[in-house]
């Protein structure tokens, strides 16, 4: 499964999580007719996370874009968008 195909569209971004010393990013996602799921990103060298809310709140994913190897951008239905540059990412059901 490649980055842009993840079952994302209107899952709700429910928290994120950085490890610093790990070089770590884990996005808690609760993906429509799928359980919790965890985005994560190992060996990231930048992260932005904006939330302006330009067009209005909301938790909820749009789309995903990889615009080039190590780049991935997450872009919420509040006009923001999240940008990560890291070595690798995994998608996953967060383990109970």
């Amino acid at each position: 499964m490649t980055f842009n195909s993840l079952p994302l569209h209107d899952a709700v971004l429910a928290a994120i999580y950085i490890s610093w010393e790990e070089a770590r990013c884990d996005l808690w996602l609760r993906p429509v007719d799928l359980p919790p799921h965890l985005l994560v990103f190992e060996g990231f060298m930048n992260i932005e996370l904006p939330r302006r809310e330009s067009w209005g709140p909301s938790s909820s994913v749009n789309s995903l874009a990889q615009p080039h190897e190590g780049l991935f951008e997450i872009e919420l239905q509040s006009g923001d968008t999240i940008r990560i540059d890291a070595a690798r990412w995994a998608f996953r059901p967060e383990e109970t």
